[in-house]
């Protein structure tokens, strides 16, 4: 039975959310929970500890491996339970620059099964460590958690750029949206956000039209290198009937068989949002067909139902010693 490491207390927060419904869902699936309670020293203290990367696999219990989620690199979550367990990570932003960090993560723990939010990242991986399995499961939702919202033409938010946002195209479209008296919603200071809480956030999500949707490696190239993916603010997006406007990672249109994204024109910005907020009926059909594509596609319990697919055909069989699978390639 695989068990999963459960996010202590302290890290039950609005950033942690993504983390929290795959849990979710690991448990509807019959994964058992495991806490790792650790006290601020504690935690302070194995900070250090992976900072001077001292934090390594040593033996492996009989009870098997536990899954645990990693949002960006946080192997402080693992002490002590990594010195006598085996684990799974799933992780999320795993950026090029901080390869040489994750890799020596996972020669340190010995990692034989290791999935990857981004398609970019399980490949070089598969190539660097071809001992360990390398798996790519792309981010997902609990669909449950959102709501559809009413017809485009009766929301009341006509653009939303939740988070970090490309700063060209919101300098180009910035002017035009107050001069028309479109509702725009952006941070106004970078690091604040528009939503205070998560209730706010679906509530807002299910009143946009437009919600703009760029990849880190477009935004913030210093922090993503090279590794363009889809992230969960497109598949929240979807999930809300928001017409996705921006750019679309490949890896998005391979796994829904079509690009639900409205590209960008380069060069005539401001008149193709103007254009999509003045008449959103008109994208009524791509929203709707969006969602019910991500019920099919995107959902955290088509994630899961992956990766036990993925790990019940043999955790200890030589294929898996071996060879290196990447879903949807």
């Amino acid at each position: 039975m695989y068990r999963y490491l459960q996010l202590s207390r302290c890290e039950r927060e609005y950033s942690t959310y993504p983390m929290l419904a795959l849990e979710r869902a690991w448990k509807a699936h019959g994964l058992q929970p495991l806490a790792n309670r650790q006290t601020d020293f504690e935690e302070f203290f194995a900070k250090v500890v992976s900072k001077l990367q001292l934090m390594r696999n040593f033996h492996r219990s009989g009870n098997g491996p536990i899954l645990v989620a990693l949002m960006g690199y946080s192997e402080s979550r693992l002490l002590p339970l990594c010195f006598a367990n085996e684990f799974i990570p799933f992780c999320f932003d795993c950026w090029s620059p901080m390869y040489e960090r994750w890799e020596a993560f996972f020669r340190r723990h010995r990692i034989r099964i290791a999935m990857f939010s981004a398609r970019a990242s399980a490949s070089h991986f598969a190539r660097l460590i071809p001992e360990m399995r390398s798996l790519w499961i792309p981010e997902a939702v609990d669909i449950a958690e959102y709501l559809s919202g009413p017809p485009l033409a009766e929301r009341d938010i006509d653009v939303l750029e939740l988070g970090r946002r490309f700063d060209r195209y919101h300098d180009a479209i910035t002017a035009s949206l107050r001069q028309q008296g479109r509702v725009h919603l952006f941070e106004q200071v970078r690091g604040t956000v528009i939503f205070p809480t998560k209730q706010e956030l679906l509530d807002g999500l299910s009143r946009a039209k437009v919600s703009v949707c760029f990849p880190s490696s477009i935004t913030h190239p210093e922090r993503s290198g090279n590794v363009e993916t889809v992230t969960l603010r497109y598949f929240e997006s979807m999930a809300s009937r928001c017409v996705l406007v921006g750019r679309c990672p490949t890896e998005l249109a391979d796994l829904f068989g079509y690009n639900p994204v409205v590209e960008v024109k380069c060069g005539g910005e401001v008149e193709q949002l103007l254009e999509i907020v003045a008449a959103p009926d008109r994208y009524q059909h791509l929203v709707d067909r969006n969602r019910r594509r991500l019920l099919e596609v995107g959902t955290w319990d088509a994630r899961v139902e992956e990766m036990l697919r993925v790990f019940n055909v043999g955790y200890e069989s030589q294929d898996c010693q071996k060879a290196v699978s990447v879903l949807h390639e």
